[in-house]
């Protein structure tokens, strides 16, 4: 199915935006892996919906990373966007650092998210919470081995390679920049956020790789246990990015969700 690509002018930013599809809007925030690509798993969910993948600022071609101090800003960010894109309600889906954006989203504006689906999703913290390992000090053949299932596949391979290009190199260095405008201290969560997830009200789907070696199950669990209305599903065989290792069954249980 055909997509665009656009960018909006968003108060003087301006913001890469990738759609396709019809029917209901799917607003979609992506990992700090930054996967601005129309990739299969959109493609599939584009089927039902009328999906829309903006790049977060500071990531590909988006600007106003200068705005951009914590994640309650890019919570800003996202309800000025929906209201660009003329999106009063949207189904809300997000990977890890993504998944954080819409946990809070949902937490600050309940009334803008019909639905909400979150896939290996950063952004809590207690005590005795697993260690999440070190993304900015890990190299890329580390990184390959803590994201996917099988590392050594050609999808990991050609995702995270060896030898990057000098485009590749540029966007990941963009991309931890951003991620890290947000996420280092406090690591990659809000302290508030653990505490706050009882205003997550829409009902809610929690997708984890079933060996996930960065965001442990645990972080899954402990979304479930603190918002009312969700249910949590493990993706056989996958990782931490379930969109990008698994499409094909992580599409399906978010458009069964969404739909129901």
């Amino acid at each position: 199915m055909a997509h665009k690509e656009e960018m909006i002018d968003l108060h003087g930013s301006q913001v890469q935006v990738l759609s396709g599809g019809s029917g209901t809007p799917l607003l979609y925030l992506h990992s700090a892996g930054g996967e601005v690509a129309w990739l299969p798993f959109f493609e599939q969910l584009s089927r039902d919906f009328k999906v829309y993948v903006p790049a977060h600022p500071g990531f590909s071609k988006s600007s106003g990373l200068d705005k951009i101090d914590s994640v309650h800003d890019l919570v800003f960010h996202y309800v000025d966007l929906m209201d660009a894109l003329g999106l009063k309600t949207a189904f809300v889906a997000g990977l890890s650092l993504g998944g954080w954006i819409a946990a809070e989203l949902a937490v600050h504006h309940p009334e803008r998210v019909r639905k909400l689906a979150l896939m290996g999703a950063v952004g809590l913290y207690w005590n005795g919470a697993p260690k999440i390992p070190d993304i900015f000090a890990a190299s890329g053949p580390k990184t390959r081995d803590i994201i996917f299932y099988d590392p050594k596949s050609e999808l990991a391979r050609a995702v995270m390679p060896d030898d990057p290009s000098t485009e590749q190199l540029e966007l990941a260095i963009k991309a931890r920049e951003a991620t890290a405008r947000v996420g280092w201290n406090p690591y990659l969560y809000d302290p508030r956020l653990l505490e706050r997830l009882y205003r997550v009200t829409m009902p809610t789907l929690l997708i984890w790789g079933d060996t996930d070696r960065l965001v442990a199950i645990e972080y899954a669990q402990e979304y479930k246990k603190r918002i009312k209305d969700s249910r949590l599903i493990t993706i056989e065989k996958c990782g931490h990015a379930p969109p990008i290792e698994r499409p094909e069954p992580t599409a399906k249980a978010i458009a069964e969700f969404f739909k129901s």
